[in-house]
């Protein structure tokens, strides 16, 4: 894709090697203007009409310049789709990446608030009963994790006792804060005598994390919210508290390990940390664009974190961490039961359709259907679609 020079708007040209051409022009992210089938004589002439409607005026000449640069890298006999030529620019930003990302996660709380079992709960799959009994961290564990080939998290886990505490205060704060790029700082939301020793902690963490990478990212976990009754109460509480003499951004997880509130917070994480979460949100958005789709993600199976959606940010709590349930509930059951691969799954209810499909042994995409995805030629089309779809994030995944 080309951008066009003084807009926001991008341009991209494939062809089935028919000497007819198809136009995608973007908007910022959002697909605003598609034609199939035109002659190469009537490329310039679409481009400037859709610049005129929006007000805008380019120069002709720039424009044949864009058209004539995006014309040369096709290929006459080329059976290039719109989806694949979308990827291949993706992936030449991807490899601009520097592979150095920082993915260390410091896991810092007060005793007994339930660190270890945030992360026990969703990369080494225990059940919550499993959890209910572990024993507490004497001084810091290292634990590092393999999300398919999107990221592998470095885990922090620092035991919360206060002899503990002491220690990172002195001569291991450089060690443990230097080269970390999340702060995880969960508090026991049931501890209401501790909150202020939890406070300042967590002050004083959030400062050590910053001096050393002012870009961190900070999350805060609300943990055992299964055992409160008046929860918009002491979240509300809790936030004001935390943010008190904070100025830089935090965000705040309501976790408990007996629903699907951790896959939900860990997805987010997750993407936050992998350089490849813009480019296959960028593919699944792709998706959005057909008649009858709802919305769409990409789900790793075994831990069940969406390492991709298109679903908005204040929808997607229950949407996402439910979803992330349903797969790892499927892929264990299939596994347990010696079924080989999990491999497609359909739902059906009175108001939508979902769609799982493998991509990979391990990652899912979901297609979440409106209701007027149930006529058949819509949802052919759009099964016709997601399968060009998981051949380009497989593409974007392997490399």
């Amino acid at each position: 894709m080309k951008k066009i020079p003084g807009t926001l708007y991008h341009l991209g040209i494939t062809t089935n090697g028919d000497n007819k051409f198809n136009l995608n022009i973007w908007y910022r992210n959002r697909l605003v203007f598609e034609k199939t089938k035109i002659l190469k004589e009537k490329i310039v002439f679409n481009v400037l009409k859709l610049l005129e409607n929006n007000n805008l005026i380019v120069p002709r000449n720039r424009i044949e310049w864009i058209i004539k640069e995006e014309l040369s890298d096709l290929s006459p006999t080329s059976d290039i789709t719109f989806i694949e030529g979308t990827v291949s620019e993706l992936l030449g930003e991807f490899r601009k990446k520097s592979a150095d990302e920082m993915k260390k996660i410091i896991l810092i709380g007060l005793s007994n608030a339930g660190k270890t079992c945030i992360y026990e709960r969703v990369f080494e799959g225990k059940k919550p009963w499993e959890l209910m009994h572990s024993a507490a961290t004497k001084g810091i564990t290292y634990k590092e994790y393999k999300v398919g080939a999107m990221t592998k998290p470095m885990i922090w886990d620092l035991g919360g006792q206060q002899q503990y505490l002491d220690e990172y205060h002195a001569a291991l704060r450089k060690n443990i804060f230097r080269k970390a790029s999340i702060l995880l700082y969960v508090v026991d939301v049931t501890d209401i005598d501790r909150f202020e020793n939890a406070r300042l902690e967590f002050e004083w963490s959030l400062n050590q994390i910053l001096s050393f990478n002012p870009n961190a990212k900070i999350n805060v976990f609300l943990h055992k919210m299964d055992l409160i009754h008046d929860k918009n109460t002491i979240i509300n509480h809790l936030k004001e508290l935390f943010t008190q003499n904070i100025s830089h951004e935090v965000k705040f997880h309501s976790t408990s390990i007996f629903d699907e509130s951790l896959f939900t917070a860990w997805s987010e994480i997750i993407r936050e940390i992998s350089p490849k979460t813009t480019f296959i949100n960028s593919i699944l958005k792709i998706l959005k664009t057909q008649e009858g789709v709802q919305d769409a993600l990409l789900i790793e199976k075994t831990t069940g974190l969406a390492c991709g959606s298109t679903i908005d940010t204040t929808e997607e709590d229950v949407t996402i961490g439910m979803i992330s349930l349903l797969i790892v509930t499927c892929d264990r059951v299939t596994r347990e039961m010696e079924l080989k691969t999990f491999k497609e799954f359909r739902l059906k209810t009175t108001s939508n359709y979902i769609l799982l499909t493998d991509v990979t042994p391990n990652l899912m995409l979901v297609i979440i259907l409106t209701s007027s995805a149930f006529n058949g030629e819509i949802l052919n089309e759009i099964e016709e679609v997601g399968k060009e779809v998981t051949i380009q994030i497989r593409k974007l995944w392997i490399e």
